[in-house]
């Protein structure tokens, strides 16, 4: 009896860590190692930045943000650091510290100023190392112009409830202007999801390369704002 109360035993103990072991050996980890096509959201003054980040195995970064108005684009060799699951890294010339889990299935996280809190959200891009140049202004294609911007409808039930709050989705464009591949970075309140989703969905980009010419996609995020002060002006 003591025999089997002893296998018992060591059966429970070898199940138990075998499972975390299992459960560990699972987790998943995204590797940065490559080249990424990203945005950056959340400033207020320059609204939605893109980028594109390089990521090389000998911890170097480079990360050339895309031209402003009659500036050139310019890039930047920095370090970043992986512990654990954790990235980081900083943007010396804007005074940004990123960081992001690779936990996900892209790569996605958030930057912080002395008084400013944003994101960022990258999709995978291919390109060479050598678009790092003077001539990488050629590499942008000009700024996402959008050609319908669907609002969402107001939820019902967040009316009865008194609820207001604030959906980020970021996602893709294809050089014909749809929108793929969305993806929720913050939602305050469930009841939001599915009137964002749906207006994200109808809506739609100017094409940005002419006859289809490639199969890129450009990365881009949407926020919508819900204010109960915008349903009852609209009342009056």
């Amino acid at each position: 009896m003591q025999l089997l109360k002893l296998i018992s035993l060591i059966f429970f103990i070898y199940a138990f860590t075998g499972n975390k072991v299992f459960a560990q050996s699972n987790d998943r980890i995204l590797s940065p190692i490559g080249q990424w096509n990203c945005v950056i959201y959340g400033n207020p003054l320059l609204g939605d930045e893109r980028a594109y980040l390089s990521f090389r195995a000998d911890g170097i970064l480079l990360m050339t943000r895309e031209a402003r108005d009659n500036e050139r684009s310019n890039s930047i060799q920095l370090e970043y650091i992986i512990e654990g699951n954790r990235l980081s890294f900083s943007d010396i010339q804007t005074g940004r510290n990123f960081n992001a889990q690779l936990g996900g299935f892209t790569l996605s996280g958030e930057w912080r100023s002395r008084i400013q809190l944003g994101g960022w959200w990258c999709s995978p891009d291919e390109f060479e190392e050598g678009i790092f140049s003077n001539s990488l202004e050629n590499q942008f294609v000009g700024r996402l112009d959008p050609e319908i911007m669907a609002s969402p409808s107001y939820p019902l039930q967040a009316i009865r409830e008194v609820l207001q709050g604030r959906v980020v989705i970021c996602f893709e464009v294809t050089t014909m202007g749809e929108v793929i591949n969305p993806t929720f970075i913050e939602v305050s309140d469930e009841v939001f999801r599915a009137p964002s989703l749906d207006a994200l969905m109808r809506s739609r980009y100017k094409p940005w390369l002419p006859n289809n010419q490639s199969e890129l996609a450009r990365p881009a995020c949407r926020s919508f704002i819900y204010r109960l002060d915008y349903v009852y002006n609209s009342f009056d």
